[in-house]
């Protein structure tokens, strides 16, 4: 497989992933309607908004990179979780192709910021990740970054991202609950945010609490590069109708970041 283009990899990558949730009887849960025009989910179970970030002297990657946003939102916006149903990432979003409308939009490959077609759809997962996650939602699959690519200015926090990558990484999520939820996503331009929420029928019933700790920090190569962190992150959650009660842990996750040489911004497009 080693010699095979890198896009027919990813495909066939992704044919297994499809096949293994087949087996998992996750496809046979996967939600699939949207419905924005449903005024019942009235009750706001979370709401997570992400800035997206303007590189100057590159209008046209900053475009693109919207649009690929905006492009994936499409097919996530208004979508409908009833009890038990699943939330797919790449079940929703189609493959990052030309031939399915997306653009060259930044992305990372090793320590370089290049271009490739697809770009900026990781701040999608990762703002959609941490409303689900405050909506106490189940986490079925999903990945940290491999490396804290921009230091204090990254635009979420510490253990609390959610990388994709066709064929390779995922996210998965579960309603756990026995009340039907409701995501909701935009991505706004004007105000350059993404905006992505959980509604429901009903209140949310538990209390929910998210800590995000840095266990380690792991020595940057050298004094000009960049470092890498052990985070540790917990969700308690208890119920609001006994507020007495100890919190109880159903989250619980350990990411490294590695340390890495200093980011480099070249944004020409990754080699086929």
């Amino acid at each position: 497989m080693n010699q095979l283009p890198q896009s027919l990899k990813a495909l066939i990558r992704q044919k297994l992933k499809d096949t293994k949730a087949l087996w998992q009887g996750y496809a046979f849960h996967h939600a699939y309607i949207q419905d924005t025009e449903n005024s019942s989910y009235c009750y706001q179970w979370s709401e997570i908004t992400t800035p997206i970030k303007q590189r100057s002297g590159f209008p046209e990657v900053n475009e693109n990179r919207l649009w690929n946003m905006q492009l994936a939102a499409k097919d996530i916006h208004g979508l409908i979780l009833n009890p038990g149903q699943i939330f797919d990432f790449w079940n929703r979003v189609a493959r990052p192709t030309v031939a399915n409308g997306f653009r060259e939009g930044p992305t990372l490959l090793g320590n370089r910021l290049m271009t490739d077609v697809g770009g900026g759809l990781c701040q999608i997962s990762t703002t959609l990740f941490q409303a689900l996650l405050w909506a106490d939602c189940d986490i079925l699959e999903r990945y940290n970054h491999s490396i804290d690519a921009h230091g204090e200015t990254r635009f979420f926090t510490l253990g609390q991202d959610a990388t994709v990558a066709y064929g390779y990484k995922n996210l998965i999520t579960r309603n756990n609950s026995q009340i039907p939820l409701q995501l909701r996503l935009q991505v706004l331009g004007e105000k350059a945010v993404v905006v992505a929420s959980v509604w429901s029928t009903e209140p949310l019933p538990v209390e929910v609490k998210i800590t995000s700790t840095v266990l380690e920090k792991l020595p940057a190569p050298s004094a000009h590069d960049m470092c890498g962190w052990r985070v540790e992150t917990i969700r308690y959650v208890r119920l609001k109708e006994c507020p007495n009660t100890e919190w109880q842990t159903n989250y619980h996750t350990l990411d490294v970041y590695k340390p890495h040489v200093k980011l480099h911004q070249n944004l020409s497009p990754i080699p086929v």
